[in-house]
């Protein structure tokens, strides 16, 4: 095992990023990508030509197909199902028929019995019977299964982002998964946005991360560490897009960093709130409305940051929300990725990826069983 190289498959891949750390991993042999979404392929293309990324119908495609077209074998095998009907920002609704996708990723586990499997998704669906079943089927055919609820900021992200990671191995490996320590989130100085001033991380570990309703009632289900932090100090949201405001414009063009189209009732509310702050007026939920602070967190980046009135999404100091290469610096992606510049879709794309140092964390823990 420590000389094989690596077959990496990633279903529902849209941006491919929980496939970028195997990429770029030296025992990683091939990497194959599965989406039905052809402008999420259009894009991973313009960034990686040679890219084999198939448009694919996975509520209805063979197993045989996937193997076929990825080279043969499945040695890994990646994905985040649809989690829409188990968000804390949707309906919640059991009965969506795109929460089938998951026993979906169940069947494809089985069928093409890969050394490792990593599932991503929201938390909420972990207190769910589909993910118990997910469960019971992972096992049964054969795996050693641990997951967990893990916040993006405590791994070395500037967001607080909260998913749940499920990671199996195959049982003839003779290894058990392992979810590695947080290397953030236990001491320094950030702003709270429930306090509105720094705090201590130490002593407002929720206040400062954050937390969705979701999370709390999904952790006992899990291995549970929302709030157990590594040593470091968590990163700040001015560390990753600080520097971009001062890029000349044919600079700021080409990496997506120009602002959204406001309206002037929008414009008007954020002219008086301060950094970290929030517009006073009606709001229909905590976060709306609301700035971010430098010296803070990003709260969860979703495909609907463009709209300065739908989250904690404006600009810490300028009247807008943040841009397109602002989310994307959020969540991870380099600035040598590009996006073909078509507006909502692109912010779809970043607001759907998945954080990278979520990904990291299956990497870890695969690369260290199949070392």
């Amino acid at each position: 095992m420590n000389r094989r190289e690596f077959s990496i498959v990633e279903l529902y891949a849209g941006t491919g990023r929980c496939a970028e750390p195997f990429r770029r991993w030296r025992r990683t042999k091939r990497v194959a990508l599965f989406d039905i979404d052809q402008y999420a392929a259009k894009t991973y293309r313009k960034n990686f030509e040679e890219a084999n990324y198939s448009i694919l119908d996975l509520g209805r495609a063979r197993a045989s197909t996937i193997a076929n077209r990825a080279g043969g074998t499945v040695d890994i095998l990646l994905g985040c199902p649809p989690c829409q009907g188990y968000s804390d920002c949707g309906k919640k609704d059991e009965e969506d028929p795109r929460n089938e996708h998951v026993l979906r990723f169940a069947t494809y586990v089985s069928a093409l019995r890969p050394l490792a499997f990593a599932m991503e998704n929201v938390p909420l669906l972990a207190t769910s019977q589909r993910f118990e079943r997910f469960v019971e089927l992972a096992r049964a055919g054969g795996y050693e299964v641990v997951s967990t609820i893990a916040n993006a900021a405590l791994y070395g992200s500037c967001q607080s982002r909260q998913r749940l990671i499920c990671i199996g191995l195959r049982s003839d490996l003779g290894v058990s998964p392992v979810v590695p320590d947080a290397t953030h989130g236990g001491s320094g100085m950030r702003f709270s946005y429930t306090h509105g001033k720094l705090v201590k991380v130490r002593d407002n570990a929720i206040s400062v991360l954050g937390v969705a309703p979701g999370s709390w009632r999904a952790v006992h289900a899990t291995v549970g560490r929302l709030y157990t932090g590594g040593r470091r100090a968590p990163l700040t949201l001015g560390s990753h897009i600080g520097d971009l405001d001062v890029l000349k414009p044919g600079a700021r063009r080409r990496l997506g960093h120009v602002p959204w189209a406001h309206g002037p009732k929008i414009l008007r509310r954020m002219r008086d709130v301060p950094e970290g702050g929030q517009w006073r007026g009606k709001v229909y939920y905590s976060e709306s409305y609301g700035r971010l602070h430098r010296v803070g967190l990003s709260r969860t980046i979703t495909r609907f940051f463009p709209n300065a009135g739908s989250g904690r999404f404006w600009h810490p100091v300028e009247n807008r929300a943040i841009t397109l290469r602002e989310a994307a610096r959020i969540q991870g992606f380099p600035d040598s990725f590009h996006f073909l510049g078509s507006g909502m879709k692109d912010a779809d794309l970043v607001g759907n990826a998945l954080d990278a140092s979520l990904a990291d964390i299956a990497f870890h823990s695969i690369r260290e069983a199949l070392q």
